[in-house]
């Protein structure tokens, strides 16, 4: 739970810091915070398999936040 918190958290976070590198900086903490989550539930899935079908379609929406943080970590707003 406190991972996948913290991805949403980190992000805004991002948002709001006035630098770019700065900017870059809590994207990939929510980069990492993402990768935990998937770990976590890879376990989950492997500890409750009647569950595998809402666990996966977890792990695929988290593999698409993490591919679109490292989008937006390469191509910033520019207000940032």
């Amino acid at each position: 739970m406190r991972a996948a918190l913290s991805v949403p958290s980190n992000i805004a976070e991002a948002c709001g810091r006035g630098t770019l590198p700065e900017f870059r900086r809590f994207l990939v903490y929510a980069r990492g915070s993402a990768q935990e989550l998937r770990t976590q539930l890879e376990i989950a899935r492997r500890i409750d398999p009647a569950r595998t079908r809402a666990i996966v379609r977890l792990e695929c929406r988290t593999a698409l936040v993490i591919k679109m943080s490292g989008r937006l970590y390469a191509r910033p707003p520019k207000d940032t």
